[in-house]
């Protein structure tokens, strides 16, 4: 059987980063680890971090990442590069350190096996996300790194600059895009890619660097529009529901996103979701 790739991104040491560690132990797995470079993890704390038949390995040169900064776009690239040296894999599965699999790894290997070579990567449709996406890419956004958990001193000073430039931008008709033939989508970070879309994506990271360089929130943008303007939009497993579409239980409708509690666990159970996010304590 093809290894499976999980690339997870995390912010510090959690039970619920340990839990998942342990749901995802199988030999037929390689399990990367990005923590954000800015958050100092003891090294105590990091050997608290171990798998048993998997492979695990912490990257040793992560990126600082700011939300609605291109740094999360960047982590996201960096494990996909990381995980395909290593490869191939049969799918490379992004995931955060509080998510957590609602099926075994045989169930979900099985899963995958049955649906090998679709794409499975979350899309949202609507017209508000649609203009979302446009407005997002169209014009330069500056000083992102400090919109959100940015000093209150900084934070002030940069406001002000940032929506300025903005203003700027409308009133001169500015449009990143112009001339450009390419359809800009958005929705949730989190995929399961196979292996050729994988390296797809890795072969045109300049395109991506260059389209999304100053752009807000890209990590609910590159994927999304590199594969839906490509050969592999049709190997995309469900665009018309979201959840399916990447196989994750995500309740944006409760919180953002919600946290799931153990009063829900029958309904994750039994969900068709292979995974679900988010969790403050290891509830499974």
């Amino acid at each position: 059987m093809e290894k499976h790739a999980y690339l997870i991104l995390c912010h510090e040491v959690t039970e619920v980063l340990k839990t998942l560690l342990r749901l995802l132990d199988d030999e037929h797995n390689d399990i990367y680890l990005h923590f954000d470079k800015k958050i100092l993890i003891p090294a105590e704390k990091l050997k608290e971090l171990s798998v048993q038949q998997a492979r695990l390995q912490i990257l040793p040169n992560p990126v600082s990442v700011y939300w609605a900064h291109t740094s999360l776009m960047e982590a996201e690239l960096l494990l996909l590069r990381t995980a395909s040296a290593d490869g191939p894999h049969a799918y490379y599965h992004l995931l955060s350190g509080s998510d957590l699999p609602l099926k075994s790894q045989d169930e979900i290997h099985r899963f995958f096996q049955q649906n090998k070579g679709k794409e499975f990567i979350e899309y949202w449709n609507d017209e508000e996300a649609q203009r979302d996406a446009f407005r997002r890419v169209r014009y330069f956004y500056v000083f992102n790194r400090y919109k959100k958990r940015a000093s209150f001193g900084t934070h002030i000073l940069t406001t002000p600059i940032r929506n300025i430039f903005l203003i700027l931008q409308k009133m001169t008709g500015v449009n990143r895009l112009r001339g450009k033939d390419i359809e800009i989508k958005k929705g949730s970070q989190w995929f399961s890619i196979t292996e050729e879309c994988c390296r797809y994506v890795l072969d045109h990271e300049s395109d991506i660097h260059r389209l999304f360089h100053h752009t807000l929130c890209p990590d609910e943008l590159f994927l999304q529009t590199i594969v839906w303007d490509s050969p592999f939009r049709e190997a995309l497993y469900n665009t018309d529901n979201p959840h399916l579409g990447s196989m994750r239980a995500i309740d944006w409708e409760r919180g953002n996103p919600y946290v799931w509690q153990k009063t829900d666990m029958d309904y994750l159970k039994g969900s068709p979701y292979l995974f679900a996010r988010k969790f403050i304590e290891p509830i499974l």
